[in-house]
């Protein structure tokens, strides 16, 4: 077998070697970079898998060469042999005679002269031009379109190549007419034995043989032979290369990665052939048709059991101190090359051999400390060799049947490379390390998910490469450490579901190395090595420390777990970023560990380690990147989730068959494919809830078991199945339990009162068909043995007890059970013990157990592999061990464990995602508002942004309210808005003009306008609650607090402050109340020097600064931010709010109406509670909110029932304290509940609450009506005019009416008092008995509010000018006894409804309406009284009045008419008339007092009282015709007397004494009558009974008499006639002129109410 040898001698090289090899070099770049396009377009062109090598089919070639075959072969077959010729050795020489004397024999000829020696000589020196010559030939004998046999083709070539003969320039030019065969495929699929000029193209390549010249020259010859190994692999011919072919291409390219003594360059060039080489392999690997048991398993023997399946196929180590290549024949060192060919002495031999022992003993060491050696170098080398002479005896047999690379080459590949990276192998150096950890990260890039098809393969990952990978992070190198990282990533990226329990491991090893050790995690990776049989956990959810074990301190000891900092820091933390990357990772996380009991709860630590690493902690953290690394991974983690929030798209888009979660493999998992169903969230969350109490429990065991069993039993952990034995269900507890201290629990279960509960727990394993030993390492190590000799004993004797009833076949009896349990502890310490010089041999072992075994001897076999086993393994009890042999227990524990804990499942949906951010929510804000505090950029300050704004949307939509309101609360006070320092006033705010527009330049609009931040936060915060409103609930308060500050210092959008007015329509609520204007006091100008004084200190202490330019601009900064936040926005759609978010905003807006702010809590109200100065009080922000509160609710009114109790509740507390609070804030609230109440008259079930509301306003005090009266009515009349039907009952109209008394003299309220009042009369439906009485009485004070109003003497002088308010007065007046007339007609309809008795129907209807008429007889305005006396006299004349008897209606004499008469005789009520009008209208009164008389005469006749009547009516006539010097009077007095008297004598009521009446019927009462008329009228008219009834003449005769008295009765008939009709005439006469006069009033009325009710609110 011939070697490649690396030179030792650096010869100084020629000149022309020089030049040569400059070109040479030159060509090899030029060759290297097609080479590089030429395996780029292999890659793309490469054929399916699926199809086979035999397949017919066109030839894929990475270049074309235009020439033929056959013209290149000679060009090629020039090219080599030119370089030989080149060299001393075959100068001369020619091949045309070397074969020369054959044909002339065979044609019959002797042969030459020529000397046999010589042409021998020839024939053996010139062996490799002879091949060329024969290839000629061949080629020769071939047509065009023929095809050479492969195989020949390369034959000279190779032999060239392997030729120690040979130069470099020489080697090199074989090697590149192989590579252009390679290239322009003359060497293709279809070449006839392609595989076998493959293996052997290979196999020369790598056993190539050169003698040395100089450094360059040889190297080139080295990248040559690298271009030709990269090129057989990668280009179409290479699927043909055999499983030791590829072997020894991989050796001989790792051999050049390692040897130092070559150039970097070179080795750079190796590396990187390397990972070419190595990505083909492993595409290949996808090709590979999967392994018989490809199922998720690990097994503890995995390389062994690889070794042990292919025993034909080996590849060795490199060796970076030996100079053979390639390495797999390193071991070969019997043949001594001569020095010229750079021989490896026996001197270099015997070392490298001495060195193998030293590394063998080494090795054996580690054996001995419970280290498994999987590869003994010295097993290699003899398999090596016993291979080597295999493939030379079975040459023939390979070359017939060679066998395509496939998994053995990888398997062996993947081997090598993964023991490069043990770091306790010495004899590998880092830079062996990088390079393997190079190929490896490619070859998991390649066919990373495809290794977890091979089990063979997966194991290696899963097993020695994470354990290496795992201690290679703990280096302080940073290319070695960056470059594990990676390797870290694309392992667990490619191979995630095969590494549930690595993943933890790393993972929590990251964050133990990442904090300081004050702070520092219980974490899984120390948890890892301790006695548990599951992994640990930081048990801070229950707030209990772990139990600190010497076996958690296992890989501190090992790897100095030191807190990383600087660069080291930077490269973990961005290694834990980036597992954050994948979507899916978090929530995996939460269900494979958060939710598993057996494991820590690792996403609830890396959000906490993201959050608080987001911002820098001056205690132990410095400020680096890494701080942007870890708010990267934590908005990675939330963008996740808020991209699940939308419809899951391609979901399980690989076929599931309708498996569920428990039913996928990790192999499933890895390859895409996903369950048809998952966990319910409901049940993780049991299992998490169950976690964290059983961690509890295990924590108060371990300080007390007593009092950690009873937490247990009262969490029913333990003794909660009745069906199972206390002591079983205890026992089942404590060896599943985790956490338990396994020194505690093994000093528990020893104690003589627990005896039955470890029996419970020793029968819990199953010790059926183990030996003993072997259950005896189960036992021991699931807790520590005590160290006591007696509680040993009584632990060893019930183990043996139940050990021995599972019927081992080699132990006889229990006895013996016992002895030889007890023997293998004895043995387990002798063999491993430090301290113990000499150590038990095996016949020490058998001759201490002779005769135990019931009086024999155990077998041989027996002891021997007990024996071996303790030998080889120690029984390392938990907590026992620390450093490398605790490290390398406690991985096997893991993978032991692994084969258990199923795949890692991966969730990449959003079922979990409302669990995860209820546990991470709070650390998560925290960091991002921290992130927004601090940012120095506007790059971070947009990804704390989005943050926030994702955050808000995962609270809205998972409906977690009390998240939403913390970020509403950080982003709120982030904002510098919040407090009540910005809301003492607005005294001090200036107003300027910027380009037409007023600015006003207060504090907090320069503050904020200075604070850019601030500013970004606000509109953060108004386009979050705008789009989220529903979810707001406590957060109300701070949003609304801001919009006080900002309407305080009028920064609020003018749209927001205008608010309905009854009077204006539309108003602006002012900052300052009415009437504020600053009043200066006037002082006296004396001159004084104290008062210059004075004068002038007031002057500075007012002295305000002027406004710069600078404030100037922080403000329009301010106005353009709250322009942006579209503050109006957030009350535009209020209806569409849930009922809930909608109660907490009335909550809160009565919460800062009331003056409270949400950083000091307490009721403050801004406002005194006092009555000195009521506009001194005045608190702008509370009619704002009280304006909010009703615009809210008016927009929410079929919510009403909601909304009602705040609101009428906050307005109540207002109007209760009246007199405490300003008089435009209980003004606005007058306002604000009557527009509310007119828009909820519809409403059937507001109707008691309105009706409340009314009795609120009537028990205001006078002054507080007066003061809002005008306001406060003309909300009623638009009340009232919207519907009055709701107000039903006695109660609820006397508090209308009592508003209605108190506002009928306000000078401005009595207007719409009164057009409510006849809006009322009106509409007839609304009068009742309820509410009549209280009309009148409106009314009559109405008709007599004239003379309270104005000056009396103002009003009664009929000369001077009235005004608009006393027309105004006047025309309400008339109007008044209009509608007492018009009640007055309603009285029947009443009665009817009321059924009344006669006397409570006078007494309730008629009497008030008469009186109230009466009264208005004399009011100062003639027009009023002209009305009034009309509608008396109409009111009197009705029919209906007197239809219910003559007991009730006489008394409108004694009540009306005789008190009107008399008041008319009054000179303080006639004060002031003119003469004409006090004549007319008593003459009017009169009239009417007679013509009243004579319509009920006739009943009065038959009513007893009429003698009394009649004579109070003469006693007004006497005092009437008494009464002033009017002569129109004391003529009218004696007419109606008359007129009385003729009627009442004609109708016979009157009669002399002595004569018969007209009627012929004569009576008592009528005598009386008469002398009673005539004894009263005497006294003032002593002529009209001699002129009304003369004496008759004594002759006169009947006839006569008769003539007279027809005479006399047609007189009196007339006179009656002539009285009546005077009457109606001077009614008529006054009708007209009312008429008139009411018409023309009307207009004036009409216009006037018009030019009002434009000002009037429209509700």
């Amino acid at each position: 077998m011939s070697y490649l040898k690396v030179p030792y001698d650096q010869k100084q090289p020629s000149a022309s070697t020089k030049s040569n090899d400059k070109s040479s070099i030159n060509q090899f770049h030029n060759n290297q970079f097609i080479n590089t396009q030429q395996y780029q377009s292999f890659t793309r062109l490469l054929e399916s898998p699926k199809k086979t090598n035999h397949e017919e089919k066109k030839p894929t070639i990475l270049a074309t060469c235009e020439l033929s075959w056959s013209h290149l072969v000679h060009a090629e077959i020039i090219a080599v042999t030119s370089a030989m010729r080149k060299n001393s050795r075959w100068a001369g020489m020619s091949d045309n005679g070397l074969n020369m004397g054959g044909l002339g024999i065979s044609m019959g000829l002797r042969g030459g002269r020529t000397s046999v020696n010589e042409i021998g000589y020839r024939n053996k020196e010139s062996p490799l031009l002879s091949g060329f010559t024969t290839l000629r030939v061949q080629i020769s004998n071939l047509s065009d379109e023929g095809v050479i046999d492969a195989e020949t083709l390369l034959e000279p070539f190779l032999e060239v190549i392997k030729s120690r003969d040979t130069n470099g320039p020489i080697t090199a030019t074989a090697l590149g007419s192989l590579e252009k065969f390679l290239t322009y495929g003359i060497l293709n699929m279809n070449s006839p034995k392609l595989p076998i000029a493959m293996s052997k193209l290979s196999s020369a390549a790598t056993h190539c043989k050169f003698e040395s010249s100089d450094s360059v020259s040889d190297e080139f010859v080295l990248l040559k032979i690298l271009h030709v190994l990269r090129l057989a692999l990668t280009c179409e011919v290479g699927k043909v290369l055999s499983d030791e072919a590829l072997c020894e291409m991989m050796e001989t390219g790792l051999s050049m990665c390692c040897q130092m003594r070559l150039s970097e360059m070179l080795r750079r060039s190796a590396e990187y052939t390397m990972i070419v080489m190595v990505q083909t392999m492993f595409e290949r690997l996808k090709s590979l048709e999967e392994e018989s048991a490809a199922g998720y398993s690990q097994k503890d023997d995995g390389v062994n059991s690889t070794l042990q399946d292919a025993t034909q196929v080996r590849m060795a180590p490199p060796d970076p101190k030996s100079p053979l290549l390639p390495l797999s024949s390193e071991y070969d060192v019997t043949e001594a090359p001569n020095p010229p060919t750079l021989s490896l002495s026996a001197k270099n031999g015997d070392n490298y051999l001495s060195t193998l022992d030293d590394v063998q003993d080494e090795l054996v060491e580690l054996d001995i400390k419970g280290e498994e050696v999987i590869n003994n170098p010295s097993n290699l080398i003899q398999e090596k060799d016993n291979n080597q002479e295999n493939e030379v005896l079975n040459e023939d047999e390979k070359e017939t049947d060679p066998k395509p690379f496939g998994l053995p080459s990888i398997r062996e590949l993947l081997r090598v490379l993964i023991s490069l990276l043990n770091p306790h192998d010495h004899q590998h150096t880092d830079t062996m390390r990088l390079m393997a950890l190079s190929i490896l990260n490619v070859a998991f890039e390649v066919g990373g998910r495809t290794i977890g098809r091979f089990e063979t393969l997966r194991n290696f990952a899963v097993d020695e490469l994470c354990k290496y990978l795992f201690q290679l992070v703990r280096t302080d190198n940073m290319t070695l450490l960056s470059l594990a990282l990676r390797v870290i990533s694309t392992v667990f990226g490619t191979l995630r579901p095969y590494l549930k329990l690595q993943q933890e491991l790393y993972l929590s090893f990251l964050i133990e190395r990442l904090t300081p050790p004050a702070n520092s995690l219980i974490s899984a990776f120390n948890a890892e090595f301790s006695n548990e049989n599951g992994s640990g956990d930081s048990l801070q959810a229950s707030g209990v420390s772990a139990p600190n074990t010497s076996r958690e301190r296992n890989l501190r000891s090992s790897g100095e777990n030191i807190f990383a900092t600087g660069e080291v820091r930077e490269l973990l933390v961005e290694s834990l970023g980036h597992f954050t990357r994948d979507p899916s990772f978090m929530v995996d996380l939460w269900v494979n560990y958060d939710c598993n009991i057996d494991c820590v709860d690792l996403f609830e630590e890396l959000v906490k380690f993201l959050s608080k690493n987001s911002f820098s902690d001056s205690t132990g953290y410095s400020i680096s990147n890494s701080h942007a690394v870890c708010l990267d991974a934590l908005l990675m983690y939330v963008n996740h989730m808020v991209d699940r929030l939308q419809p899951e798209k391609n979901n399980n888009k690989s076929s599931t068959r309708g498996l569920s979660w428990d039913q996928l493999t990790a192999t499933d998992y890895n390859f895409g494919l996903r369950p048809a169903t998952y966990q319910s969230a409901e049940e993780l969350l049991r299992k998490k809830q169950k976690k964290q109490i059983l961690n509890e429990g295990a924590a108060k065991f371990n300080e007390n078991p007593k009092l950690g069993l009873r937490f247990l039993e009262e969490h029913g952990l333990i003794y909660n199945d009745r069906s199972v034995d206390k002591n079983t269900s205890l026992a089942s507890f404590l060896k599943t339990t985790p956490r338990l201290n396994k020194q505690l629990l093994g000093d528990y279960l020893s104690k003589p009162a627990n005896i039955d509960i470890l029996r419970a727990f020793i029968k819990l394993f199953d010790f059926k068909g183990k030996r003993v030993d072997e259950a005896l390492r189960e036992m021991l190590e699931s807790f520590r043995l005590p160290g006591e000799s007696q509680q040993i004993e009584r632990i060893m004797e019930t183990f043996s007890i139940t050990y021995f009833e599972t019927g081992p076949a080699d132990i006889e009896t229990q006895t013996a059970t016992f002895v030889l349990a007890y023997s293998i502890i004895m043995l387990n310490t002798d063999l491993h013990n430090p301290q113990v010089r000499r150590r038990m041999t095996i016949e020490d072992y058998m001759k201490n157990l002779r005769k135990v075994n019931n009086d024999k001897d155990f077998s041989p076999e027996y002891l021997n592999a007990i024996y071996d086993a303790i030998k080889k393994r120690e029984i390392i009890m938990p907590e026992e061990h620390e450093g490398q042999l605790g490290f390398n227990y406690a991985w096997k524990e893991l993978l032991r464990r692994a084969e258990n804990s199923g795949p890692l499942i991966i969730c990449d949906v959003s079922v979990y995602d409302k669990d995860m951010f209820v546990s991470a929510w709070k650390p998560t804000v925290a960091a991002i508002s921290y992130a927004f505090s601090t940012a120095p950029d506007d790059a971070t300050l947009q990804k704390a942004i989005t943050g926030f704004h994702q955050c808000a949307e995962l609270s809205a939509t998972y409906k977690l309210y009390d998240v939403f309101d913390y970020i509403i609360m950080s982003l709120a006070k982030m904002t510098g808005l919040l407090g009540s320092k910005y809301s003492n006033g607005t005294a001090n705010n200036s107003t300027v003009k910027v380009q037409d527009t007023e600015i006003t330049v207060s504090q907090l609009a320069v503050q904020f306008g200075r604070n850019y931040k601030g500013q970004l936060a606000a509109v953060v915060l108004f386009a979050v609650a705008n789009e989220h409103g529903n979810i707001l609930r406590d957060g109300w308060k701070y949003i609304l607090e801001i919009l006080k500050n900002l309407f305080i210092n009028s920064l609020l959008p003018s749209n927001m402050l205008k608010v309905e007015d009854f009077l204006a329509g539309t108003t602006t609520i002012p900052l300052k109340p009415k009437g504020a204007s600053t009043i200066k006091q006037e002082r006296k100008n004396d001159g004084s020097f104290i008062s210059a004084l004075s004068s002038y200190l007031l002057s500075q202490s007012n002295y305000e600064p002027p406004t710069t330019g600078e404030e100037i601009e922080f403000s329009r900064c301010t106005v353009d931010c709250v322009k942006v936040c579209r503050l109006e926005e957030l009350f535009a759609d209020i209806r569409l709010l849930e009922q809930e978010s909608l109660e907490h905003l009335m909550k809160a807006l009565k919460f800062i109406a009331d003056g409270n702010t949400t950083i000091k809590v307490g009721d403050t109200k801004l406002y005194s509670n006092n009555n000195l100065s009521r506009e001194g009080s005045y608190d702008p922000a509370a009619v704002f909110f009280l304006e909010l509160m009703i615009n809210v609710t008016l927009q929410n009114r079929d919510r009403i029932h909601y909304l009602w109790p705040i609101l009428f509740g906050h307005i109540t507390g207002i109007l209760k304290e009246s007199k405490s609070n300003s008089i435009l804030l209980v003004e606005r609230t007058v306002v604000a509940l009557l527009r509310l109440c007119i828009r909820l008259t519809h409403k059937d079930e507001m109707t008691n609450d309105i009706l409340q509301a009314l009795e609120l306003l009537g028990a205001l005090p006078i002054d507080i009506i007066n003061s809002v009266g005008e306001q406060m009515m003309a909300g009623i009349l638009n009340l009232i005019k919207s519907d009055a039907s709701y107000i039903r009952g006695k109660k609820p109209w006397v508090n209308v009416f009592t508003l209605f008394k108190a506002t009928a003299t306000h000078p401005q309220a009595s207007k719409y008092s009164f057009e409510a009042i006849a809006s009322i009369i009106k509409e007839n439906k609304n009068i009742n008995s309820d509410n009549f009485n209280e009309c009148v009485e409106l009314l009559t004070e109405f008709a007599s509010g004239t003379s309270e109003h104005e000056n009396s003497s103002q009003i009664r002088n009929p000369r001077s000018r009235i005004n608009n308010t006393q027309a105004a007065i006047v025309e309400r007046a008339r109007k008044s006894v209009e509608l007492l007339h018009q009640l007055y007609k309603e009285i029947p309809k009443l009665l009817n409804e009321s059924n009344a008795s006669p006397v409570e129907a006078w007494s309730t209807y008629w009497l008030p309406i008469l009186t109230g008429l009466s009264q208005q007889c004399y009011s100062p305005y003639k027009e009023v009284r002209q009305h009034a006396l009309s509608y008396l006299q109409r009111s009197l004349l009705d029919p209906e009045l007197v239809s219910h008897g003559t007991t009730e209606w006489v008394l409108i004499f004694d009540v009306v008419l005789f008190p009107l008469l008399d008041q008319l005789l009054k000179p303080d009520i006639c004060k002031g008339f003119d003469s004409s009008d006090i004549d007319e209208i008593r003459m009017r009164a009169s009239g009417l007092l007679c013509k009243i008389f004579l319509h009920y005469l006739n009943r009065l006749a038959e009513w007893g009282g009429l003698i009394s009547l009649w004579c109070q009516i003469l006693d007004v006539m006497e005092r009437y015709m008494t009464t002033g010097d009017n002569d129109s009077l004391r003529e009218a007095v004696p007419e109606s007397l008359k007129n009385m008297l003729l009627v009442m004598s004609t109708s016979g009521v009157i009669n002399q004494p002595g004569m018969t009446s007209p009627t012929g019927v004569s009576s008592k009462q009528s005598v009386e009558l008469w002398n009673v008329t005539w004894e009263k009228v005497d006294k003032f008219l002593p002529k009209l009974k001699d002129e009304l009834f003369p004496t008759p003449p004594p002759q006169s005769t009947e006839k006569s008499s008769s003539s007279n008295s027809a005479s006399n009765n047609n007189e009196s008939n007339e006179i009656t006639i002539n009285f009546e009709a005077s009457n109606e005439n001077s009614v008529s006469e006054n009708n007209e002129k009312d008429k008139q006069i009411i018409k023309e009033t009307n207009i004036i009325q009409d216009n006037k109410k018009n030019n009002e009710l434009e000002n009037i609110i429209s509700v």
